[in-house]
């Protein structure tokens, strides 16, 4: 149930784009250029019964020991609670020097529209991040680029109310 599920958002997320007829290959992964700058990977995992949007932030880290600091720092922080990574982390994989910002959708209890709703807003978050990432390891600014998303409201927290907790 939760492959079709899956089948059916990619679907739909397809017809969103214009692009009839996406599916998944052999390997239950979909992966669609975006603006001929980078890709945007769709797999659904059977034993989880989630599909995993993922995308590179950037190929190849700085060499530079401080930046590198600086760049994983950006990288920790935007990726607390999801808070700017749109519910979803990052990691790094250092012998291949990429950076991938992820997240899932639980496709046995997802909506049929999920993914077409969520897709725009990963895309938005992995454009101003890889824009931010560049110009770190360039040695550039990057401070204000992936602000965009407000920080993480806990379950009982007032959001950007003072003292934090709801007493119940």
């Amino acid at each position: 149930m939760s492959l079709e599920n899956a089948k059916q958002n990619l679907k739909e997320f397809g017809k969103e784009l214009g692009l009839e007829g996406l599916e998944f290959d052999e390997n239950n992964t979909c992966i669609l250029g975006i603006d001929d700058e980078y890709s945007l990977h769709l797999t659904y995992e059977p034993n989880s019964k989630k599909l995993y949007l993922y995308s590179p932030l950037l190929d190849g880290l700085p060499k530079d020991d401080k930046l590198r600091l600086r760049l994983y720092e950006s990288l920790l922080e935007g990726s607390l609670l999801g808070g700017q990574m749109a519910g979803g982390g990052v990691g790094v994989a250092v012998n291949e020097e990429l950076i991938l910002v992820h997240s899932t959708l639980d496709m046995e209890h997802a909506a049929g529209n999920a993914l077409r709703n969520y897709a725009p807003v990963f895309v938005e978050m992995v454009e101003k991040w890889r824009k931010k990432c560049q110009e770190i390891s360039e040695g550039r600014g990057g401070e204000e680029t992936a602000k965009a998303a407000p920080a993480a409201v806990m379950p009982g927290q007032r959001p950007g109310g003072p003292g934090g907790f709801i007493k119940i």
